[in-house]
């Protein structure tokens, strides 16, 4: 009995010890960038690739679609980026203005274009993309805002409150 009491309090020590570090573990500073690629008829295109293109930092991330025509580019770090997709037969697509914020899983889908694969088609588009995939709701908080916030505790985790 006594060794039991002894291993039970080992146990809640170290749940103890350890509680102020679990949130740490589920925090993420990524986004992401999801989406479909089709032909002009709407079929999937499958293996495609696609590359995501951080242009701040000039870091490349390569994916490629799978037989449903899909795409995943996960853990992105937030920034700006530049999407190339291109498939044997078809024109090479390209998305210039990408911009991540946190947690954000930015939906961007592509129709291809049947055609020489030298030719590129650039697309332009001024509209912001929608977080379709999930219903949170986020706001970007930027560093000036986040040096003039005054904070009592000085504690910058109180501004997610």
């Amino acid at each position: 009995m006594r060794k039991l009491n002894c291993v039970f309090m080992v146990l809640a020590v170290l749940a103890v010890l350890a509680a102020p570090f679990t949130p740490a573990w589920s925090q993420e500073v990524t986004a992401s960038i999801v989406g479909t690629v089709t032909d002009p008829s709407g079929a999937p295109i499958k293996g495609a690739s696609v590359t995501a293109t951080d242009t701040d930092r000039g870091t490349v991330w390569n994916g490629q679609t799978n037989e449903t025509g899909a795409y995943n580019l996960l853990r992105l770090p937030i920034g700006n980026y530049a999407l190339k997709v291109s498939a044997p037969g078809f024109e090479t697509a390209t998305h210039a203005a990408l911009q991540l914020v946190l947690n954000q899983t930015a939906r961007l889908d592509v129709q291809m274009k049947i055609g020489k694969t030298t030719e590129t088609v650039e697309v332009s588009s001024a509209a912001p993309l929608l977080q379709t995939d999930s219903t949170e709701i986020s706001e970007h908080i930027d560093h000036v805002v986040t040096e003039n916030v005054p904070l009592l505790t000085r504690n910058y985790g109180e501004l997610s409150l």
